[in-house]
């Protein structure tokens, strides 16, 4: 796993780099996060993320207006900025290690995956409840694998194809069934996480035996009957 520090704690130190947001400002953000993802956005209060920023109520409304606008002012460095460079270091780690097998290299991605699962949980769980809730967020969401890396990946699948490793089937499609399974997961683990008893261990183990035995090109293909269609 790629040494990276939580969402809330890369988000706080993102804030202080930003001269155009005042060290008030900062306080109720950063203490705004940190509220959302222990309660829930519904159940915090803004007299609650004025007391845990110190300052005075009528402060953050001079500040932000309402609730609301402090989400949104939250969620625009994330989506835009502090997840894309987050996830992008962890897809960079996994592409630098030229896994030279697909079972390497799928079981880098998930077990990278899960453990920032883990320990993003909260914070992952406000984000999403905004990702279906705004369309704007939910557009920066989906595009935030970089070009760069997304060249570097197309690349690490030529060469497993090359070699005999994976199945010879569109770069695009391979990817949108990785990060499709990958995605289930993490919709599932932040929103029910009651129902997830599983260790990281255990779906790292589920989620790569899956997608290494769909994306070997030594399986038994399926047949589609292409007269129905």
């Amino acid at each position: 796993m790629s040494e990276i520090e939580t969402i809330q704690a890369y988000y706080a130190a993102s804030l202080g780099k930003d001269g155009r947001i005042t060290r008030t400002q900062r306080q109720i953000l950063a203490a705004a996060l940190d509220l959302f993802s222990e309660k829930g956005y519904e159940e915090v209060g803004t007299r609650e993320i004025a007391e845990r920023a110190g300052v005075a109520e009528g402060t953050l409304f001079h500040n932000f207006v309402s609730k609301n606008g402090i989400l949104e002012a939250i969620m625009q460095p994330i989506v835009k900025s502090v997840l894309p460079t987050m996830l992008n270091t962890l897809d960079q780690a996994v592409l630098d290690q030229n896994s030279d097998t697909l079972a390497s290299f799928v079981v880098a991605l998930v077990r990278d995956r899960v453990v920032f699962v883990m320990r993003n949980q909260a914070s992952l769980a406000v984000i999403l409840s905004q990702f279906f809730n705004n369309a704007a967020d939910r557009a920066a969401v989906l595009s935030m694998v970089s070009p760069t890396i997304l060249e570097q990946a197309n690349q690490a699948m030529d060469r497993l194809k090359a070699s005999g490793e994976l199945v010879d089937w569109p770069n695009r499609i391979i990817l949108q069934l990785v990060f499709s399974t990958i995605g289930g997961y993490v919709v599932d683990r932040v929103l029910y996480p009651e129902a997830n008893p599983v260790s990281p261990q255990q779906v790292t183990q589920y989620l790569s035996d899956f997608l290494v035995n769909g994306l070997n090109p030594r399986r038994i293909p399926l047949h589609v009957d292409e007269t129905s269609f």
